[in-house]
């Protein structure tokens, strides 16, 4: 049980052990000198570069870590406690981290040999990029826990959402209970905030021991972290260990290290007078006195320039003609004459012997590059000549658009001007200020006729003037030009006399000219359709001589009524349905005429098809049956009421074919007179007349009322 965290007996040698605190621990690494290093009684430094590995490992991995000796049981509680950092490997004391695949710091590694099979931690304290990350993983009991069995359960139970911080101690505190039968626990606490409080199953049911440094997939940057004051309790101590407040992180004890050193520029050759950067990038932020010297290869020196309170320092040299030539230039060392010093937070001397580099590519000449003598400036050539329109032909009023594009942008002054084959001339518009001018020429009854357009020249009349920045005037030789294809006629269009615009007639479909509809409600499908083959006019139906008792509705449920009505192509196409209300005894025809009509909706010019009609008849309803009586006391209700209940102005025609063979009553007679009488509303019975018609014994009065429309 180690509760000091004091290392004893340290090595750094491949399948050796050491002891942290009493705790027996063996060492996996490269066997380099820097893999495994032990600052103080306290600290362990862990150092991979890329290739770095365990003599069990491939070349998939790199390693540098300790391994407890001794397996703890499962079902056993356990405390760790630590202090936990990485070390600044990137720009501007960052941490980089690229390994695609894992990036382990601290584990509870699984008891393999009693699995009989290779396994991933049960949990383990791990970085994804610069982001610090717990997980968790367990197999049901009894279960294969290899990776390939597919049983096992992984966990991320936490995520950092911070990048780590270089060169600041962590304080960790870890309490678990591995066991995947029940018990299983893992808490974890950052710098005394808890992150992880998880209960549940934990491991393959198997002992495990605590493995801690660096175990990444390979990758190409090199990375160091520390631990210091490891302490791990179990069984009974563990669990009645509280958490103790953690102590303000400090910085390590370790001596900062350069870790990268970099030339600007890095390739080339630089002649007397030419200077170049040299950049040291250190572990971690470092304090400056004095000036510090890089020594160089080529016998010179780079003077400190900037960098104290950073971790990169910058170094400068010009190049002299009392330098050595030399065909790679290199750092030798790092000069501190004077009282000059590099040092940590602390006052520890940082350690420069990693400043050493030699830059392949970047080559120092001591003799200095002649300048090259001024070259006589050139003028602004014409480099291209375009018209708009480029071919047909040009007549008066016509305007032709001329473009001269130059090798570089030029300033215009004055008004100059394209002269033309044509007698006329094209005036400059726009463009000073760029590379493009353009002329305007309009066509005028006094300009030659010609079959090809051309730019014989460029005037430059009143001061006029074509000029580069620098005041050089451009050649504008270039600007003549022939258009083969571009015509001048001097002789106006005349303009075509506009053309009345037409309307298509349409076409109106009467399915059935002849309907018949009961009254009383009775409902028929006019059957009409409305077409064009111009699907730009506005297309209409009129219906005249619609009588008062119909209606006409549309497939929309609009209901329309009245002698003259219009209804729209859309309202035709939903479905015409006529309905009847007529209530009197005859069988009233009416005529309907239909007239189909189209506007075009740019000149309002209308045109219609040829009127065609629809007769539409109610038939006589059945006869009604019961005696005289009932018949004289339906004539006495309806005389009693003084008025009717049909529309006054309900056209109807009336016939009383039969009239002549049936020899009724005169009491029938009558009867039907007032029912034609009241069919056709005209108003409160006459008495009198009534009277009359029921004394008169001649049959043609009456036949003549009967037969009479009542519209």
């Amino acid at each position: 049980m180690d509760t000091t965290g004091t290392i004893t007996s340290f090595s750094s040698t491949p399948m050796t052990r050491f002891s942290i605190g009493g705790d027996v621990y063996g060492v996996q690494d490269a066997s380099t000198s820097y893999s495994l290093t032990n600052p103080d009684s306290q600290t362990l430094r862990f150092e991979v570069q890329q290739g770095d590995h365990a003599w069990y490992d491939d070349s998939s991995v790199d390693r540098s870590e300790v391994s407890g000796a001794v397996n703890i049981p499962g079902g056993t509680p356990l405390n760790l406690n630590y202090q936990f950092m990485v070390e600044a490997n990137g720009p501007n004391g960052s941490f980089v981290n690229t390994a695609n695949g894992w990036f382990i710091v601290g584990q509870m590694h699984n008891d393999d040999n009693a699995s009989g099979v290779g396994t991933s931690p049960p949990f383990a304290i791990q970085l994804v990029g610069d982001h610090l990350q717990v997980v968790a993983r367990y197999v049901a009991p009894g279960l294969d826990p290899s990776n390939g069995a597919g049983n096992v359960q992984m966990l991320t139970l936490w995520t950092d959402p911070n990048p780590i911080q270089t060169g600041v101690y962590n304080n960790i505190q870890i309490q678990a209970d591995v066991s995947n039968t029940g018990g299983g626990y893992l808490k974890v606490s950052i710098n005394g905030t808890q992150v992880v409080n998880y209960s549940g199953p934990l491991g393959y049911g198997q002992g495990t021991n605590w493995e801690y440094g660096i175990y990444r997939s390979t990758a190409p940057e090199t990375v160091a972290v520390d631990y210091r004051n490891m302490t791990l309790l179990t069984g009974a101590a563990a669990t009645s260990t509280q958490p103790t407040t953690p102590t303000q992180p400090t910085t390590p004890n370790v001596a900062p290290t350069v870790t990268q050193v970099a030339a600007s520029p890095g390739t080339g050759t630089e002649h007397v007078g030419d200077v170049v950067t040299l950049t040291l990038t250190l572990s971690e932020a470092v304090t400056v006195t004095g000036t510090p010297t890089l020594s160089l290869n080529d016998g010179a020196s780079a003077t400190y320039v900037g960098g104290s309170g950073t971790n990169t320092l910058t170094f400068q040299t010009k190049v002299a003609s009392t330098d050595t030539n030399t065909s790679a230039l290199a750092v030798t060392g790092v000069a501190l004459a004077s009282g000059a010093s590099i040092t940590d937070s602390g006052g520890l001397a940082a350690n420069l012997s990693g400043a050493a580099k030699t830059f392949s590519g970047l080559q120092i000449s001591n003799t200095p590059i002649m300048p090259t003598q001024p070259t006589t400036p050139t003028a602004p050539t014409v480099t291209q000549v375009a018209a708009s329109p480029g071919t047909g032909t040009e007549h008066v009023g016509d305007v032709v658009t001329l473009t001269l594009t130059l090798s570089e942008a030029v300033t215009v002054t004055g008004t100059p001007t394209l002269s033309l084959n044509d007698g006329a001339s094209a005036t400059y518009v726009g463009g000073s200020g760029t590379n493009t001018l353009t002329f305007q020429t309009k066509v005028a009854s006094t300009d030659t006729n010609t079959s090809a357009l051309a730019i014989t020249g460029v005037a430059l009349a009143s001061g006029a003037s074509i000029t580069d920045s620098g005041g050089l005037a451009a050649n504008l030789s270039g600007a003549a030009k022939t258009f083969s294809g571009l015509q001048i006629s001097n002789t106006p269009i005349m303009p075509t006399q506009p053309t009345t615009p037409t309307v298509t007639q349409p076409v109106l479909s009467v399915a059935d000219s002849s309907l018949s509809v009961a009254g009383r409600g009775g409902h028929v499908d006019l059957g009409t359709t409305l077409s064009t083959t111009d699907p730009n006019d506005t297309v209409s139906l009129n219906i005249k001589g619609l009588p008062k008792y119909e209606t006409i509705t549309t497939g929309d449920g609009t209901t329309f009524r009245g002698g003259d009505i219009t209804l729209s192509s859309a309202q035709v196409a939903s479905g015409l349905t006529l309905t009847s209300y007529y209530r009197g005894n005859a069988h009233p025809v009416a005529t309907l005429t239909l007239t189909a009509s189209a506007t075009d909706p740019v000149t309002g010019a209308v045109t219609s098809a040829t009127p065609q009609t629809i007769t539409v008849t109610d038939p006589r309803p059945s006869a009604t049956s019961g005696s005289t009586t009932n018949q004289d006391h339906g004539l006495h209700h309806h005389l009693g009421s003084g008025s009717s209940t049909l529309a006054a102005t309900v056209p109807q025609t009336t016939s009383l074919a039969d009239y002549d063979t049936a020899k009724g009553s005169q009491a029938s007679h009558s009867f039907a007179l007032l029912n034609q009488y009241l069919a056709g509303s005209s108003g409160r019975v006459d008495g009198g007349q009534i009277a009359a018609a029921m004394s008169n014994g001649t049959a043609w009065t009456q036949n003549a009322f009967l037969t009479k429309p009542q519209h």
